[in-house]
């Protein structure tokens, strides 16, 4: 747990991209408040790929957010997830008050690398939000985990006698 968080603050590419996107849009949180928030964050449950398909399983009313710009959205995305880009979201939740009628039903937010969702849940938190998650490495991993399963039953779940690895055919 301690390595991914530190895997995650060193993910310099990360933080270029919200820094140059910060200046060009001239947003009211900047880069410092960013990272303070990301270092600091609390009031969520981070999900895994299968602890999301099992929290989407059981709860009926579980709404899953994508912070990511729209063109990565359309590259891919978790089914039933909504489009709703970083700065727009908070935006839309903190000063317009959209989805106050999910305080205490299931967030759950996914970005990219899972830096963006960790803040926007630590935000939420902050405006009374109480039942909020936040996919672990974002959908780098949930992208992983959907390639995994196609191998898995592509394969009957077959697996090499000596590496035990997936095998594919």
């Amino acid at each position: 747990m301690i390595i991914e968080r530190i895997r995650n603050v060193l993910d310099l590419g990360y933080f270029t991209e919200v820094f140059f996107r910060a200046l060009k849009k001239q947003l009211e949180m900047g880069p410092e408040e960013f990272v303070r928030r990301l270092l600091k964050a609390r009031g969520f449950s981070l999900l895994t790929p299968p602890g999301y398909e099992t929290l989407a399983q059981k709860s009926s009313n579980v709404i899953t957010i994508d912070l990511r710009e729209k063109n990565q959205f359309q590259a891919g995305h978790i089914p039933g997830a909504i489009s709703h880009p970083f700065d727009d979201f908070l935006r839309a939740v903190l000063i317009e008050g959209q989805y106050r009628d999910r305080l205490r039903s299931p967030v759950i937010l996914v970005c990219d690398t899972g830096h963006m969702s960790r803040v926007a849940a630590a935000i939420l938190f902050e405006a009374g939000f109480q039942n909020l998650y936040s996919i672990s490495r974002g959908m780098r991993r949930m992208n992983r985990w959907f390639r995994l399963k196609e191998v898995y039953f592509r394969t009957g779940g077959r697996r090499c006698a000596v590496c035990r690895k997936l095998t594919f055919r």
